[in-house]
């Protein structure tokens, strides 16, 4: 079914690093401080938001700092054509890649540099390196 859905388990604290990991999934039309609605013409004005077709995903920030993740999964799978089975499985799928995109970006402020591998089953590991 077809509505906006909030992943406020999402945490998310690097908007750069999720505009990054959407790019990293082919998503890479980015606008920010905009509004983005859902099948049904609901609007929700968010702080980023990645589009895919006539869908977004957007991030909204939290009075803690943190983002939470916004958008019509459903419509925005189906803009995908069928590269995510489930809402939940592109869900972790960007937070998966924005996860990375964090550390990697922390990290290599930190003096370290960063190899990052990913297998046929998307599994992602990052391996750390001091200069």
């Amino acid at each position: 079914m077809s509505h906006f859905t909030k992943l406020d388990k999402a945490n998310i604290i690097d908007k750069d690093a999720f505009v990054k990991a959407c790019a990293d999934l082919g998503m890479a039309k980015v606008a920010y401080n905009v509004e983005i609605k859902d099948f049904y013409g609901k609007i929700i004005k968010v702080d980023v938001a990645v589009t895919v077709g006539n869908y977004s995903i957007g991030l909204q920030k939290r009075a803690d700092g943190k983002y939470d993740m916004i958008a019509d999964f459903w419509g925005v799978r189906g803009e995908l054509r069928g590269a995510y089975k489930t809402d939940e499985e592109l869900q972790d799928m960007i937070l998966k890649h924005t996860t990375k995109n964090t550390i990697v970006s922390k990290y290599s402020k930190m003096g370290y540099r960063a190899s990052v591998t990913e297998d046929e089953g998307q599994n992602v590991q990052v391996e750390l390196v001091k200069y």
